[in-house]
């Protein structure tokens, strides 16, 4: 009887991962903007107060938003001050991206046949982008890592307490959008799918690249220097 052997695995860098994860975010919430059905949840926040306080560009409220949430996980979770500051960078980094990702978008076709092929891709390119940010084990934007950590130091599901994130996020756009600029902007009914869905299709997708890829450093002691093994690491379940 012959021994079964184990496939083997595609090897992705963990820098090309988190790369990758960056560029597809960035231009993927910009497409859910686009397409006018409600834009991607963790941008919700930020899109809804640039409406109110135009003074201030998108991308600059995208990084504002997750600095606090940056000095949040630092008081619950002692987050690591050397991850943290990586997590900061990248604040100012993906903030920049949304800024030049909406201005390199600004031309496409709006019909509704677009408009509705936006929406799909960006549904589900945003988890996809997310589940890379996770697997490279670098310290991640805090509007994931906000998740991730959280679940991670108070042992909560990944997928569960990412859905509930999304909830309260939308929930507050929501009722900012209504309230101060007097009807819903930049969210709408792709806002609450993404809410719901989300953090299961980030799951679905963690599942089939374990099966089929591995995440290895470029750089192990670079990561390691800027990672906490505890919270970093932690599984998508």
């Amino acid at each position: 009887m012959e021994e079964t052997r184990p496939k083997k695995r595609f090897v992705l860098p963990a820098e090309l991962s988190l790369l990758i994860g960056s560029v597809l975010l960035t231009f993927s919430v910009i497409l859910a903007r686009t397409s006018n059905f409600g834009v991607a949840v963790l941008t919700s926040v930020p899109f809804v107060l640039s409406q109110k306080f135009t003074r201030i560009s998108a991308g600059t409220w995208n990084t504002v938003i997750m600095i606090l949430l940056l000095i949040i996980l630092i008081v619950l979770t002692k987050k690591n001050i050397k991850a943290a500051a990586m997590s900061l960078a990248l604040s100012f980094v993906f903030g920049w991206l949304i800024d030049l990702a909406i201005w390199l978008l600004s031309g496409l076709p709006t019909n509704i046949g677009w408009r509705i092929a936006y929406y799909i891709i960006s549904f589900f390119a945003i988890p996809m982008g997310i589940t890379l940010f996770v697997k490279s084990g670098y310290p991640m934007l805090p509007f994931d890592s906000f998740v991730r950590d959280m679940s991670s130091y108070y042992g909560w599901k990944f997928s569960l307490t990412k859905t509930v994130f999304d909830i309260i996020f939308v929930t507050f756009s929501v009722l900012f959008s209504l309230f101060a600029l007097g009807g819903l902007r930049d969210v709408g009914v792709g806002t609450i799918i993404s809410a719901v869905f989300t953090g299961f299709v980030i799951k679905l997708y963690s599942q089939a690249l374990d099966k089929v890829m591995v995440v290895e450093p470029w750089f192990p002691k670079f990561r390691a220097f800027f990672s906490n093994p505890n919270q970093e690491n932690a599984e998508i379940k």
